[in-house]
């Protein structure tokens, strides 16, 4: 039965505001592997929130983490919206993260495994307006990454704007992508001995011709359908990747690296700006 009307009846809900920067975590313990990640994923949603740069919304999609991470993540973090529930994978987590969202909001989604530069969200957000048709947008420049879902991308720089191919990224960026993925630099340099960097120049605004699946933002609606609801807990990117450049979307990333990956354990030159984040 009902006695009265609810008096919430005619209120208006805050909402989600026009940037999201969002995660997908996963800690479920302290052991092997994860031994060192706390000290990692805290670092990373830190920089996250504190160098965006812009006025934004924090959405954290936790997958199955332990209690001592998200009683850090609840009470201490406080994003502004946090999802809580078993491990659904990362995949369905970000899926999960993009459904959620009204279709026009600007949305960061990323690992939890990423360090973010100071103005990382704006520099991003300004690339997405000065191009035309943009999927997604990464801060996060890697070599290795050209390699697959660019097709249309590339083809869209060759014959509406200035394209260049060479090898643009610094050393020290491809040596801090080898260590954070544990790659001997070395075999790394035989390895992507023939690959090249792929440039555009649009209305004097450069950019690299892919994103990276790591760390991006987009229009929310636009990209919601290419993720997928998935049973695997790590699936293949490049299925995404690969989706979203055959439906004719720019996929583009920052010249200048904004984000990178930091892998599961923090290195030495990351730590003295983070110390406040040390497991207590």
């Amino acid at each position: 039965m009902r006695t009265e009307m609810n008096p919430n009846r005619q209120a208006k809900a805050d909402g989600f505001a026009p940037y999201v920067a969002s995660a997908v975590v996963h800690l479920p313990n302290f052991e092997g592997y994860h031994k060192e990640r706390f000290e990692v994923v805290k670092t990373s949603l830190l920089t996250m929130r504190e160098n965006a740069g812009l006025n934004c919304q924090t959405l954290i999609w936790d997958n199955g983490s332990c209690a001592e991470f998200r009683d850090w993540l609840v009470n201490e973090y406080k994003p502004d919206f946090a999802v809580l529930g078993v491990n659904l994978g990362l995949s369905s987590g970000r899926a999960g993260i993009l459904n959620m969202l009204p279709p026009k909001t600007i949305v960061a989604v990323a690992d939890d495994d990423m360090y973010y530069y100071p103005n990382w969200f704006k520099a991003q957000v300004d690339l997405f307006c000065a191009y035309p048709n943009v999927g997604q947008v990464s801060g996060y420049p890697v070599r290795t990454q050209m390699r697959w879902g660019n097709r249309y991308t590339k083809q869209w720089g060759m014959s509406r704007a200035r394209m260049e191919t060479g090898r643009f990224i610094p050393e020290e960026w491809d040596r801090d992508f080898c260590t954070s993925i544990g790659r001997d630099y070395q075999w790394h340099v035989e390895y992507t001995k023939h690959d090249q960097d792929y440039r555009i120049t649009y209305q004097g605004k450069q950019a690299y011709a892919v994103a990276h699946h790591c760390q991006f933002i987009c229009e929310a609606g636009k990209i919601a359908p290419f993720v997928r609801f998935t049973s695997e807990a790590m699936s293949d990117d490049k299925i995404f990747d690969n989706a979203v450049d055959g439906a004719g979307y720019l996929r583009l990333t920052t010249v200048e690296r904004y984000v990178r990956h930091i892998g599961n354990v923090l290195d030495e030159e990351l730590k003295p700006k983070e110390k406040r984040v040390r497991r207590k």
